[in-house]
């Protein structure tokens, strides 16, 4: 499997939790961001942390972590994925920001595999 780490979301339950969350990393840390209430980005050194308000809420429940993931190839690695018991919770398809597929993992971690 070819992927690699692009990013790290952060998925708030509410739009003001996810204000809460963009104050600390400005005000507490100092980080820059930018966005709004629904989604924002953290940069943290050369580092992104995406700042999300429910994304793909279908897929599972508010709240918990969202790796992001870049792949040369997505289908292939869902493939990959499914074959190895993995659960697919969206399937690929083509977004705005590229291609994207979900995969759901345990307690509450869901992972985002695109490609750009």
């Amino acid at each position: 499997m070819a992927v690699h780490l692009d990013h790290i979301g952060i998925v708030s339950a509410s739009p003001a939790e996810n204000q809460e969350l963009a104050d600390f990393f400005r005000a507490v840390l100092g980080c820059q961001v930018d966005g709004d209430v629904g989604y924002a980005e953290v940069q943290i050194g050369g580092t992104m942390v995406a700042l999300h308000t429910g994304a793909r809420t279908e897929l599972g429940r508010h709240g918990g972590t969202l790796l992001q993931l870049t792949s040369d190839s997505l289908d292939a690695d869902v493939a990959a994925i499914r074959a190895r018991g993995g659960i697919v919770a969206a399937e690929p398809e083509d977004l705005p920001w590229g291609r994207s597929a979900y995969i759901a993992g345990p307690h509450g971690v869901m992972v985002e595999i695109y490609q750009p």
